[in-house]
């Protein structure tokens, strides 16, 4: 019994090591329930084999990846590819059918670690704001928990290695950002950039577009840190070499970033290149020519971020299997040049923040099971509605910490991305949910700091000697 408590001891210690093997442990079970019990035996009308569900990417994938398995174990791993077909998920699932066997359930423990991993790092941005770890907790149980979630850790995704890449990123980033970082010696710092660079690496292995994303807010983010750095030196908040060294730090992510690949690959990634180029994309050379208007005196590169954008959300309305789509939304709108994405931009928050909006979630659905989901989702989203009620009070309650401002501009240009280019809100949802969960956390995290703040005031406390 004394070994128990001694164990239980240390965990208390370790709450970020206890979290992470909750959240594992939590993950990789909910992922063999699915798999084996949930759809071969209670919703087989959902089922399309090995475990996975009926209409999604996974599915092609887990079949690419079992198909290179079987090439690996006859010529050897030579044959391996990472990326067969422009999927890395097929890739990496192949490799692990190759030292096992071909069925998706030998890729759980890797995707429970990728989805413990950004839970916990959740969990840390919140308890650098709050200081305290039980918020902190709850604040990224809503990431952990949401069922919504099994798509990428119980199926065959790319989205757990997406999603705890940018949580990484940004953790990295608020590190960097953070006087107390500066104030003492350069560990803490050097930390802060290789969480950056894991994170960075997690992405880009499954989405090469993240690089241009992140190349992007880089240049945003290190504009603004240099500007409170230098405010900082001026009120000698920090002595003015530190100041310039962490201003050096900040400037070569951005330039780093500057030599990162960036060339895409298929039809479903986000297109690069020039207006005119035919490397577009599949359709994009042609919208360019034909549909897209340009905006005199905007410089080209400028115009060429929007138009890949649009393209990407054009690509929705013709490709076979989504332009039929019950979850297609806002068909009629098509961004043709600059003006119609400020135009657009209420919408595009409305759609990232809020949708699916309360219509839909009981609306009839026209695919097997799009019910159950529809439901699904609108649970989820009434807690969602909850946490974003309390985002105001975050932003006021902390609007002197660089953290808070961070986070919420990270997420905003995210989920702004996703709602541009994806009028689809099956894909929206599962493409934005990381970016929305940590607004959610930011929501939740307040809730509870909102609740402490109460307690501790006049109001709450009782007048001296009288009784509470």
């Amino acid at each position: 019994m004394s070994s128990f408590a001694s164990l239980l001891l240390r965990v208390s210690h370790r709450p970020l090591i206890t979290a992470w093997v909750l959240f594992f442990t939590f993950a990789a079970v909910a992922a063999l329930m699915l798999q084996l019990v949930v759809l071969p035996f209670w919703f087989p009308a959902l089922h399309a084999g090995d475990g996975l569900l009926v209409g999604g990417d996974w599915v092609g994938f887990h079949r690419i990846g079992a198909a290179l398995s079987e090439k690996i174990r006859s010529q050897g791993w030579g044959a391996w590819e990472l990326s067969p077909f422009g999927h890395p998920p097929a890739g990496m699932a192949a490799a692990l059918y190759a030292l096992t066997v071909p069925k998706p359930y030998v890729l759980i423990p890797l995707n429970a670690a990728l989805h413990a991993t950004a839970g916990v790092v959740l969990m840390q941005i919140a308890r650098l704001l709050t200081g305290d770890i039980r918020s902190a907790v709850f604040a990224a149980l809503p990431f952990v928990l949401f069922p919504s979630a099994m798509a990428w850790y119980a199926q065959v995704q790319k989205d757990g290695f997406y999603f705890a890449g940018a949580f990484l990123c940004l953790y990295g980033w608020i590190v960097l950002a953070r006087l107390t970082t500066w104030r003492g010696g350069v560990r803490t710092a050097v930390a802060g950039l290789f969480w950056v660079s894991v994170g960075l690496a997690l992405m880009g292995s499954v989405r090469i577009y993240a690089f241009q994303l992140m190349q992007g807010i880089a240049v945003l983010f290190a504009s603004g840190l240099t500007a409170l750095f230098v405010v900082r030196g001026v009120k000698r908040l920090l002595p003015a070499k530190k100041c310039a060294l962490a201003v050096f730090t900040l400037c070569l992510i951005p330039l780093v970033l500057k030599f990162a690949p960036t060339e895409t690959r298929g039809s479903t990634e986000v297109p690069v290149g020039d207006a005119a180029a035919a490397g577009l994309s599949w359709h994009g050379a042609d919208f360019a020519r034909d549909k897209w208007q340009p905006t005199a005196g905007l410089p080209r590169f400028i115009e060429n971020s929007f138009l890949r954008i649009a393209v990407l959300r054009n690509g929705y309305f013709v490709t076979p299997g989504y332009d039929g789509s019950g979850s297609m939304i806002d068909r009629d709108v098509e961004l043709l040049s600059v003006k119609d994405f400020l135009t657009y931009m209420p919408r595009a928050l409305q759609l990232g923040l809020f949708a699916p909006l309360p219509s839909d979630w009981v609306r009839p659905a026209q695919s097997s099971g799009g019910g159950i989901m529809r439901r699904m989702a609108g649970v989820e989203m009434l807690v969602v509605y909850v946490a974003l009620a309390f985002l105001p009070y975050a932003l006021w309650r902390w609007r002197r910490r660089v953290e808070v401002w961070l986070i919420a501009s990270f997420a905003s240009i995210f989920l702004l991305l996703y709602s541009y280019a994806t009028p689809n809100i099956g894909s929206l949802y599962r493409l934005r949910y990381g970016f929305l969960m940590l607004l959610v956390t930011l929501g939740v995290a307040a809730a509870f700091t909102a609740l402490r703040d109460f307690r501790n005031s006049p109001l709450h406390s009782p007048p001296k000697g009288q009784l509470p």
